[in-house]
C-alpha cells in the first residue's frame, strides 16, 4: 500500500545491517531497486526529492546514499557535494541516465565514490552497495586522536566561536553567531535564504540586496584562513543547509 510520503520510517534490524538512502524521482524504478536491495538484507529509506532525502537522514544514519542527478528540487551533484563535506560521511553512488564524460567527471569531483549509469544491473548495484558500506564502516571505525570529538561542529555563543570537530576555532561576529544559530535550530533541515536574511536584518535577498551573500562569503573566508571548509550546502530554490552534525556548547 502506498503512503503519502516516499520516506520510510526506520526499520529495526540487526546491528550490522546496511542502511541505504535511495533518492530517485521515478517511482517505478525506485520501488524496483529498493525491493531488490531489501530482498538481499539491505535496509532502504526511499526519497523522491532532496527535501525527503534530508528527512530520511534525520530519521536515521545511513551507510550509503544512491542519488539520481535530475531531482525536482535540487541537483544530485549538490547532494553529493554536501554529503562529502560531512565528518561521518556515507558512501555516495550517483545513479543517472547521464552518460557523458563531463557529467561523470563532475560526479566524482563533487564527492561520489561510484558513478553508475541507467539501466543498472541489480546484482552489480547490490555488490557496489555492500563493498562501499564495508569501506565506509571500516573508515568510521578508525581510532580518534587525542580524545577529540570527530562528530560535530560546535557553536560557542558566549565566546563567539565556531569550533570544528577537530577543535580548530573561528572567531565570529555577533551577526555570524545569529546566522549559525538558525542552522542549529533547523536541526539539519534547509533554512530559506529569505528567513536568514530577515533574521540578520538584511531584508529580502535579491539582485540589489546581497547582504546575506556577503555575510556567507566572509564566514567562508574566515574558515578558509584556518584551513577549514564550512559544511554549508546551498540548494537552489530551497535554501541553505548545514550538512554536518552541529550543536551548542
Amino acid at each position: 500500500m502506498m503512503t503519502n510520503s516516499p520516506v520510510e520510517q526506520p526499520v529495526t534490524r540487526a546491528h550490522d545491517g546496511v542502511r541505504v538512502a535511495l533518492v530517485e524521482d521515478d517511482h517505478e524504478l525506485r520501488e524496483a531497486l529498493a525491493e531488490n536491495l531489501r530482498l538481499n538484507g539491505i535496509e532502504v529509506a526511499q526519497a523522491d526529492s532532496a527535501r525527503t532525502f534530508f528527512e530520511a537522514l534525520r530519521a536515521s544514519p545511513i551507510d550509503v546514499a544512491i542519488i539520481d542527478v535530475n531531482l525536482p528540487d535540487a541537483s544530485g551533484f549538490e547532494l553529493a557535494r554536501g554529503l562529502a563535506r560531512g565528518e561521518a560521511r556515507p558512501g555516495v553512488i550517483i545513479l543517472t541516465a547521464r552518460v557523458g564524460h563531463h557529467d561523470r567527471r563532475q560526479g566524482y569531483a563533487e564527492g561520489a565514490d561510484l558513478y553508475m549509469t541507467k539501466p543498472v544491473d541489480s546484482e552489480e548495484l547490490l555488490l557496489a552497495v555492500r563493498n562501499l558500506a564495508r569501506r565506509v564502516r571500516d573508515a568510521r571505525g578508525t581510532p580518534a586522536q587525542s580524545g577529540a570529538d570527530h562528530s560535530a561542529w560546535t557553536l560557542d555563543v558566549a565566546r563567539k566561536l565556531l569550533l570544528s570537530p577537530r577543535g580548530v576555532s573561528i572567531v565570529l561576529s555577533g551577526r555570524e553567531v545569529l546566522l549559525l544559530e538558525q542552522f542549529i535550530k533547523a536541526a539539519g533541515e534547509p533554512v530559506s535564504r529569505a528567513s536568514l536574511a530577515a533574521i540578520m536584518g538584511y531584508g529580502m535577498p535579491g539582485p540589489e540586496n546581497r547582504g546575506l551573500d556577503a555575510a556567507l562569503r566572509r564566514l567562508r573566508d574566515k574558515a578558509a584562513a584556518q584551513g577549514l571548509e564550512l559544511p554549508l550546502l546551498i540548494i537552489h530554490s530551497i535554501g541553505i543547509r548545514f550538512v554536518a552534525p552541529f550543536r551548542l556548547s
